[in-house]
């Protein structure tokens, strides 16, 4: 079966779970999108939820049902800033498929 990523993220004050290339879902809290977001991977068996905060950087991410994701031994400066890059677009791509 193949993974999916789930992402979490603000959305005009409210929480939005989406799947990339898939409509997404608006929650109140972002308590309700996490366990939202976590039931839906768990209803696929496997998949990897990624947690953007309100600036959009991701905040937290995990895999569930499968191989956990490692960090990079060492955080230079340049890990944190390229680590910044690819949460803003990531968010940008899950974000630009869901207005359309």
């Amino acid at each position: 079966m193949a993974s999916t990523t789930v992402h979490v993220f603000s959305s005009d004050g409210a929480w939005q779970v989406k799947s990339e290339g898939a409509k997404g879902h608006i929650y109140p809290s972002q308590r309700e999108a996490i366990a939202a977001a976590v039931q839906s991977i768990r209803d696929k068996s496997v998949g990897q939820l990624v947690i953007h905060g309100k600036n959009g950087q991701i905040r937290e991410r995990d895999t569930l049902g499968m191989t956990p994701i490692q960090d990079p031994p060492k955080r230079s400066r340049a890990a944190k800033r390229i680590g910044r890059a690819v949460g803003k677009v990531a968010l940008q791509r899950v974000q630009s498929d869901y207005s359309q």
